[in-house]
């Protein structure tokens, strides 16, 4: 371990004999005649501590320190003084920034003792500096990861979606014209793609959103049973291709006190992803319930394959049940945004699966903000 560097400063040769006898053996000690010597001694090192005697010619310790203070603001200092001298020198104290004073004649044992909390003292503004310096370098680097947060929501926003709009446009004209089977396919496929595209977009963007707001406001009573209802009309094509039907229990009325926008992309987020994974001809089943404090919202369906993924993946953002060189239909942003939301209502999220069965349930605490 590297020895710490003491500057002593007395106009009296035997003290400064005292002085470094008592403290060479763990410290690295730099001696000084007076206050103006001690001053070029600050030029030449740099210092933990600084121990000056009160009462030399031409230069006072406490004016020393005075000085030393603007060579070496991070050094401690520590006064050296008579009893003859403590009241005179008490009231300047301050003036040099002075940690302790010790009355001469000294116990050794005890001014060992004030020099090692003296150096601990500097050991731990060394630190607090460098852990200040390290916040300020993250504090930095999060404000660039902001700016790029930022430019690149623009980028999303603007630079993606302008193309693609018309990507769309220009193919919704196509399918509009006479085309043969082949054609019919290919304009599908980009159809198909596109919407895909969109819907990253779409849920990158709104993570990005999510994960800047740390509130979510706008809390009304809403009934969830309606709008499960609703998202499940609106998808009526894709679970009447797949021959799905949907199974919802409390049909009628089940109301909460709730954000409805967050609600309604969770609960969009749901029925696609069972959409998206569910056995041909078989029942999605959503059921709502509650207790004192929570209310809940659980989902199960019949998997077409295993999924080879942990829960925990699943909820990471881009995770697929499928190898991305096969093209899964999904995103993988789905669960995540879910997630996202569900940290802001302080919400849990369950999801348990086996070969065949996939179940997720939801428990939200009741009256959030109201």
């Amino acid at each position: 371990m590297m020895k710490h560097k003491i500057l002593c400063i007395d106009d009296e040769i035997h003290n400064l004999e005292a002085l470094e006898r008592l403290l060479r053996k763990s410290h690295d000690i730099v001696l000084a005649e007076s206050g103006l010597e001690g001053l070029e001694k600050l030029k030449e090192h740099q210092f933990s501590l600084i121990i000056s005697d009160q009462k030399m010619p031409n230069m006072t310790g406490v004016e020393f320190l005075m000085e030393a203070v603007k060579h070496q603001p991070n050094a401690i200092r520590i006064l050296l003084t008579g009893y003859t001298d403590l009241e005179s020198v008490i009231g300047a104290i301050n003036q040099g920034q002075i940690y302790r004073y010790i009355t001469k004649p000294w116990d050794p044992q005890e001014f060992q003792g004030v020099v090692q909390q003296a150096i601990d003292v500097f050991e731990m503004k060394q630190t607090i500096s460098q852990q200040n310096e390290q916040l300020k370098i993250a504090n930095e680097n999060l404000k660039s990861l902001d700016r790029l947060k930022t430019e690149f929501m623009l980028l999303v926003s603007h630079e993606l979606k302008t193309p693609l709009t018309a990507i769309f446009s220009f193919t919704q004209l196509l399918s509009e014209e006479k085309l043969n089977d082949d054609q019919k396919l290919y304009i599908n496929k980009i159809i198909q793609n596109t919407d895909r595209l969109q819907n990253l977009i779409n849920d990158t963007l709104l993570i990005t959103r999510l994960k800047s707001d740390t509130t979510i406001t706008d809390f009304k009573e809403v009934n969830i049973s309606t709008t499960i209802n609703d998202i499940f009309t609106k998808q009526n094509d894709e679970f009447s291709k797949k021959s799905l039907s949907l199974n919802l229990k409390n049909n009628d009325s089940f109301v909460q006190y709730v954000n409805e926008e967050f609600i309604r992309i969770i609960v969009d987020k749901l029925v696609h992803n069972s959409l998206s994974h569910a056995k041909l001809k078989t029942t999605i089943d959503f059921s709502l319930s509650e207790d004192v404090n929570h209310w809940f919202l659980e989902t199960q369906n019949h998997l077409q394959k295993k999924i080879e993924k942990t829960p925990h993946e699943l909820l990471n953002s881009f995770s697929t049940n499928q190898n991305i060189l096969n093209h899964s239909g999904g995103s993988g942003l789905g669960l995540a945004v879910i997630q996202t939301i569900l940290q802001l209502f302080s919400a849990q999220i369950e999801i348990d699966y086996n070969d065949t069965i996939f179940k997720l349930k939801i428990t939200f605490p009741k009256n959030v903000n109201s």
